[in-house]
């Protein structure tokens, strides 16, 4: 069984620091869907990462990386 993840990544810039971080974190499908075959679970997760990628720019979400791939459970 497969399982789709995203891993994020935004710069943000901490209080006590005039400087710029990356700060990339990890999330996981909250219908909690799983696969059976990686080849339909990649396919899946291509197309979570279009719509995500079109409502980021809809929404105008600065990004600096958006990752999605599928995991073995």
């Amino acid at each position: 069984m497969y399982k789709i993840v995203a891993i994020l990544c935004v710069l943000v810039w901490p209080d006590d620091t005039m400087d710029s971080q990356l700060q990339c974190t990890t999330h996981y499908e909250s219908v909690h869907r799983s696969f059976t075959s990686l080849t339909v679970c990649e396919q899946e997760a291509l197309a979570k990462q279009q719509t995500t990628i079109k409502g980021f720019a809809e929404w105008r979400v600065d990004y600096e990386s958006f990752t999605v791939y599928c995991e073995k459970q």
